[in-house]
């Protein structure tokens, strides 16, 4: 059922009439109204088992995970004070008992909690957001290029070979020098970097076929969704600072992937490919994690940081043309 409250996809009628009658409805409100956020649905909120009942995380409309919110008791002897609470990843005070504390606004005013979220900036701007997300394909880009081979330009030359190869270069006497030229090392040392600017091409040309024209990011977080979008880099570089992107279609969050037909038959070669593989997988598609590109799947998979609930691991495959 659609709801101005839920994020699109999520939300059961039951769902939405427990949030309409819970005491975080008010800062829910505000939330919608004044950043466009969205409850993707209760969740357990670590470090305050106390509250796990009215804790709600709150998504940006393309699924982004932005925070948690839920109420408490507070006022001594009486707790008869409804304190709201907010908590994300994206902002950490200068004091707190612990990370959990740091990262946690409350107030038993709403209008007082709603104003130090503004004042201090602390509700990140999606268009952040989208930036780490995307500034991590480098690392996909990175497994890509690892899997074609070894591109630098290694020898084994001692300083005194070098030496006589100078020597050799410009013409000068070599009959002093306690080595000479060895011309078949030299010959082996030219195939060597001949072949290693061969691979430099390949994995040129394959990183502008699988980044520069669109393709598929998939990120899978802790809850076990989806987040699918579509992406083409315009400029790819080791500086993530000098990396762009334009959205071809932005994220979604999805329960399933059968939300992306185009994209089942890929995922279900990816979970029969990794059902029995040792490494750790999430999920029911055994989504990988890990930093590899699987030539089979024609897919890059990668991870900044292991899933929790703001964090993906990723996977990349070019869009059928």
């Amino acid at each position: 059922m659609m709801s101005r409250y839920y994020l699109d996809g999520f939300g059961s009628e039951d769902e939405l009439n427990e949030l309409l009658a819970s005491d975080v409805l008010p800062l829910v409100r505000e939330l919608q109204f004044k950043y466009n956020l969205k409850v993707m649905g209760k969740v357990i909120n670590v470090g305050y088992p106390q509250t796990d009942k009215d804790s709600y995380m709150m998504c940006y409309p393309n699924g982004l995970a932005v925070c948690k919110v839920w109420t408490t008791k507070v006022g001594g002897a009486k707790n008869d004070q409804l304190e709201f609470c907010f908590r994300t990843p994206h902002y950490a005070k200068s004091r707190g008992s612990d990370q959990n504390d740091r990262e946690t606004i409350r107030s038993t005013k709403l209008s007082s909690l709603m104003a130090v979220l503004k004042r201090q900036d602390v509700v990140r701007d999606k268009k952040i957001i989208m930036d780490n997300k995307d500034k991590q394909v480098r690392l996909g880009v990175h497994a890509l290029r690892k899997a074609m081979g070894e591109s630098d330009k290694q020898n084994s030359f001692t300083p005194d070979e070098i030496h006589a190869m100078l020597a050799t270069l410009l013409g000068e006497s070599t009959n002093s020098l306690s080595v000479q030229l060895d011309l078949n090392k030299c010959k082996n040392t030219l195939d060597i970097y001949k072949e290693a600017d061969r691979i430099r091409d390949i994995k040129r040309e394959e990183s502008k076929r699988f980044f520069k024209n669109p393709f598929y990011l998939i990120g899978i977080d802790d809850y076990k969704h989806l987040l699918i979008g579509k992406f083409k880099m315009t400029i790819l570089h080791s500086d993530t600072t000098k990396i762009e992107y334009e959205i071809i279609e932005d994220f979604k969050r999805v329960k399933t992937i059968e939300e992306y037909p185009e994209l089942v038959p890929l995922m279900t070669m990816m979970k029969v490919s990794y059902e029995n593989k040792e490494v750790r997988r999430l999920g029911v598609l055994n989504f990988p994690i890990m930093d590899k590109y699987d030539e089979g799947l024609d897919a890059a998979f990668f991870y900044s940081n292991s899933p929790t609930n703001y964090e993906q691991a990723w996977m990349a495959t070019p869009c059928p043309t």
